[in-house]
């Protein structure tokens, strides 16, 4: 998220309160369906406008910008692209975003905005760039594919190309500082796209167990800089239940104080700060000596909270899938719930109350909270089959301005109004997760180079903390897959 964004959602948030008579009951579903003012959520909006940095005179003569995009049978429906396109007005605030401002920087460009849905988008755009064709000048692949391009050398440097600064406030500069390589970019995300933010991992809360169970505020925790991993496991033990008192783990009946599956075995590691991959004074990524006593730390805490399985239940590591793990939660029978953000959208039939909070510290002397983005997110890339470059990159510079001020105070108003959180607190919250990304060029979601990202996720799975000595076998490995693929990425 940009600096800007938390300031605008702000307002957009009073606004919508006031829509709400006032916020006086933040329990009332009814809120949900309170979203009329939205002229003058866009006229706020409109008066904070940073100076636009295209020129006016960019006219791409009506040629057709055709962006390749997910579709729904890449991970489901849910992962479809919604953010680039849309055929007409809506009433649902994301989709009415995109067509207007399409709409907006159509008429504004004279061009025509186009997407072609496919299922395996690096396959299409791979097999489009290798025979010359100009099909697609603007790519929105999954993160692996993105990355495959990349190292075939089939995209453009970023950083390089005239019309687009990737140090504007509507990129990620998460993403931008921590994925360039040698001073080169090859892909990016922000205002532009919203599935970054759907691939979050977040942590979502029950409020009527901690009602119930006289707990603290989770939302008093995280303002007081004591969220942290003790305190998740001290409160996920009191929601723990064996309800039919047979003494075997029944994921249709049991409470339990987490339910998650395997990719919050990684959630822990970002979640304690620690990175695998860092970046030297060229910006050229390496390996840094690990403090392995501190990540042998986190494992133990880590292990702690997700080895019981009466205390966690993990959907793939018990044999299940996305369907069970949410059923738990939207019956009352989970504390806490690990998934990306994009679930929030699927609990919107649930009836108790829920909110959103960051993955804990690991102690209360970490400074900032840690988060990872599933490769299931979109990145934004433009292929070197790209013939009319000069063009298209001050105009995608000109599309994620224009989302900045459309596309993501929808996303917003979308999630943390009435049908979702419920709540104005879970604003700060999301504010606060999309705001500590952590973008790592070595993560098992990016190249994950001689799978040194699943180091600590195996001994975690296994209840093991022997970190030192399987650092010490894969390191030279990784180093050389490192060293290869950055020969080949500054060809």
């Amino acid at each position: 998220m940009k600096k800007i964004t938390a300031l605008l959602l702000a307002a957009l948030m009073v606004l919508v309160c006031a829509a709400a008579v006032g916020c006086a009951d933040n329990n009332d579903p009814a809120i949900s369906d309170d979203t009329e003012d939205v002229t003058t959520v866009e006229e706020v909006v409109e008066t904070d406008r940073l100076p636009d940095p295209v020129p006016t005179s960019l006219d791409l003569g009506g040629e057709t910008v055709t962006f390749l995009v997910i579709g729904e049978g890449f991970n489901g429906t849910a992962w479809r692209s919604q953010d680039i396109f849309e055929e007409e007005d809506s009433d649902d605030p994301i989709k009415a975003a995109v067509f207007r401002r399409n709409m907006t920087l159509q008429d504004k460009y004279h061009c025509v905005i186009a997407e072609e849905v496919e299922n395996n988008t690096s396959g299409k755009a791979k097999t489009s760039i290798n025979s010359g064709a100009d099909d697609y000048q603007v790519l929105m692949c999954d993160t692996g594919g993105t990355l495959a391009l990349a190292q075939a050398n089939l995209l453009r440097d970023l950083n390089a190309l005239e019309g687009l600064d990737m140090k504007n406030p509507w990129w990620d500069q998460n993403l931008v500082a921590n994925c360039s390589i040698g001073g080169k970019l090859f892909f990016a995300t922000g205002d532009i796209s919203i599935m970054d933010n759907d691939a979050t991992w977040v942590m979502m809360f029950n409020k009527k167990l901690i009602t119930d169970l006289d707990l603290e505020s989770p939302y008093d925790l995280v303002r007081n800089n004591q969220w942290t991993y003790d305190k998740m496991y001290e409160m996920m033990t009191q929601a723990k239940r064996d309800e039919n008192g047979n003494g075997k783990v029944d994921w249709d009946i049991d409470s339990f104080g987490f339910a998650t599956h395997n990719s919050s075995l990684g959630a822990f590691y970002y979640a304690a700060g620690l990175k695998v991959v860092e970046k030297d004074a060229d910006d050229m990524p390496y390996f840094p000596e690990q403090a392995t006593e501190y990540v042998n730390l986190v494992l133990d805490k880590s292990i702690k909270l997700w080895t019981d399985k009466t205390l966690t239940w993990s959907a793939d590591r018990d044999g299940y899938g996305a369907v069970e793990l949410q059923k738990i939660f939207e019956e009352g029978r989970a504390l806490f719930l690990g998934e990306v953000m994009q679930l929030v959208f699927r609990l919107r039939e649930m009836q108790i109350d829920f909110g959103l909070i960051p993955f804990p510290k690991y102690n209360s002397e970490q400074k900032n909270y840690g988060h990872f983005v599933h490769a299931t997110s979109a990145m934004l890339s433009i292929p070197v089959s790209c013939k009319k470059v000069d063009k298209i990159a001050p105009f995608v510079e000109a599309m994620a301005y224009e989302s900045m001020y459309t596309l993501t105070p929808a996303y917003y108003e979308t999630a943390l109004t009435g049908k979702y959180f419920r709540d104005p607190e879970s604003n700060d919250m999301l504010t606060i997760i999309l705001q500590s990304r952590t973008f790592d060029l070595g993560s098992t979601h990016m190249f994950n180079w001689g799978n040194m990202a699943g180091s600590f996720t195996e001994l975690l799975a296994k209840g093991s903390d022997a970190y030192a000595s399987t650092y010490a076998k894969r390191i030279k490995s990784a180093k050389k897959a490192l060293e290869k693929d950055l020969k080949r990425l500054l060809k």
